[in-house]
């Protein structure tokens, strides 16, 4: 866990409701430092950029316009908020490069510290709803014309088993005996090779190949 007041969050969400309610929650956690809003993706660099955001919370509506900012700041995770309409479109989910997913309608306050500690320790927080129908993607067969050979390295291999098993990159390094720095070269050269956004879609994609196994 981190200590008291650690972490500077923005918030992107042009729903005031949404974006009040969020805010709301944050300012309760003991976790949490500062919330800031932002009502225009211009906003959003500006304050990435001028002040040490640890995390982004965008709705999904939102999340296009300003991914490609909060992927350049270093140190800085994304984590979208999805409803429950978006989150059953899982297929567009995984396409996502997001460090994490809520979902507005299951999200408590218990449920948004857990997932802001797991995000900034380099985990991907997913609620079990969306994992279990990203999941149930895998059973649908890929098309052969569109297979293509994968060649992971052994030490690639290693790495997409424990990303399988839900490891953050300092884990990773820890049981492959490497450095952290080698650790994210490595998941970040398993996702280039599988053509997947992210650690889940990654993951997804590897199974569906029969590349690891389910489970």
């Amino acid at each position: 866990m981190h200590a008291i007041q650690t972490l500077n969050v923005v918030i992107f969400a042009r729903n005031v409701v949404i974006r009040h309610g969020l805010e709301a929650v944050l300012q309760q956690l003991p976790s949490v430092r500062s919330v800031h809003h932002c009502d225009h993706e211009d906003e959003v660099g500006k304050l990435i950029a001028d002040a040490d955001i640890d995390v982004l919370i965008v709705t999904n509506a939102e999340s296009p316009a300003v991914m490609e900012l909060a992927q350049a700041a270093t140190g800085t995770k994304t984590l979208v908020l999805l409803d429950e309409t978006e989150a059953a479109g899982a297929a567009s989910v995984a396409g996502l490069a997001a460090d994490g997913f809520l979902i507005q309608q299951e999200l408590t306050a218990t449920e948004l510290g857990v997932a802001l500690d797991r995000v900034v320790a380099g985990q991907m927080p997913m609620p079990t709803s969306l994992g279990r129908e990203l999941i149930a993607r895998v059973h649908s067969p890929i098309r052969s014309e569109s297979a293509r050979p994968i060649n992971l390295t052994p030490r690639e291999n290693e790495t997409l088993r424990l990303l399988a098993e839900g490891l953050s990159n300092k884990q990773i390094a820890r049981r492959l005996s490497i450095s952290a720095h080698g650790a994210k070269r490595l998941v970040t050269s398993v996702m280039l090779k599988l053509g997947a956004p992210n650690r889940t879609a990654a993951v997804v994609t590897a199974i569906r190949m029969g590349i690891i196994s389910e489970g």
